[in-house]
Parts: C-alpha cells; structure tokens; sequence
C-alpha cells in the first residue's frame, strides 16, 4: 500500500485539500455515505469506516474521524460531536462550556489507511479551549468554538481555528498531526 494509492473517502473538500497538502500527494477520492457505529472509542470507529469503505470500493482508502472532547463533560462528546453541533450549534457547546464551568477541550483525529488486510493509523492531538461565544469565519464545524492552546509568540495565539487561514491552520490542526503520523507509519 502506497500514499498514492489511496482513495481519501469524504464528502467534505476542506478536508481532501488538507490531507494533499501534509500527505504531499494528489489522492483520488469518493463522497460515499457510510454508515458510522456509535462508539466513544475513536479507533474502533475509523477502523469500522476504513473495512466499510474498502468493501465498497475494493481499493486502499484513506479514512478518518475527529472527536472533540469538553473535559467538564469527561470527554463528551468526543466522536459523537456531529450530533451534538447538529442540535446545539457551534454557539451551544460554547454555551455548555460556560455553563459547566470548564472550557478546556482535547481535539483528537485519527486517520487510517486500509488495503483491507491492514490497518495503518495515524494520531493527531491538540489541546485548547472553548471559546465564550463562536468566531471567525474560516473552517468548519465547530472550528469557530475552539481556540488551540499555541505559545504567546506563536502569530494565531488565541484565535480560534476558524479566525485562522487554511494554510497556517493547517501547520498546525489535530488533522495535520494525524497525517503526519500517518505517513511516519508507512
């Protein structure tokens, strides 16, 4: 299994340019709507889309998920925050922040490739804040809630990712961080 080889299986372009640019390599890709097990555990999540995804298209595919974990929650949502920014928006898990009083947050990615035999995975973790109230413009998601805890001399410390550009958000996203691990493990 080659990194070129891969088939990048999203629907969302924001994340297929990414992973071009910290993989380095053109990735064909495919919008199929898998179907995604409920689980807190992030690994057995990206393991099960990655044994789905190669099913259906019987090539290498490249996979991955995110989970955003509020620490005054215990980790919650974690891989289930689709359904949480579903319901209550980028404003609303802000707003249960502040209501439980603990605004840290772990973002954690993981991006598996497969040939259906093997698994190669890839781990990126950035911890940070909730922000009071959703900003910037950029991203997606929940990326206007989430500020990375960068060093004061760092140019985005304290914007969120979404007040940050594509280009310097990724040098530094929980995504760029699983790519890279991603590609060290081929």
């Amino acid at each position: 299994m080659k990194l070129e080889e891969l088939v990048f299986v999203t629907s969302n372009l924001g994340k297929l340019r990414e992973a071009e640019a910290v993989l380095g390599v053109r990735l064909d890709h495919r919008a199929l709507d898998l179907p995604e097990i409920q689980s807190l555990d992030l690994e057995e999540i990206v393991s099960n889309k990655a044994a789905i995804a190669f099913e259906r298209i019987k090539r290498p595919v490249l996979v991955e998920d995110t989970s955003l974990e509020l620490v005054g929650l215990g980790g919650f949502p974690g891989p289930l925050v689709r359904w949480l920014l579903t319901s209550v928006g980028a404003d609303g898990i802000c707003k249960i922040c502040k209501t439980f009083g603990d605004a840290n947050a772990v973002v954690r990615c993981i991006a598996c490739a497969s040939d259906g035999n093997k698994d190669i995975l890839g781990v990126g973790v950035v911890e940070g804040r909730i922000t009071l109230c959703p900003r910037g413009t950029f991203g997606f998601g929940w990326d206007s809630a989430f500020m990375p805890n960068l060093p004061k001399s760092h140019p985005s410390h304290g914007c969120t990712y979404a007040e940050i550009e594509d280009k310097e958000k990724n040098q530094i996203s929980h995504r760029k961080k699983a790519f890279d691990a991603l590609r060290a493990n081929f």
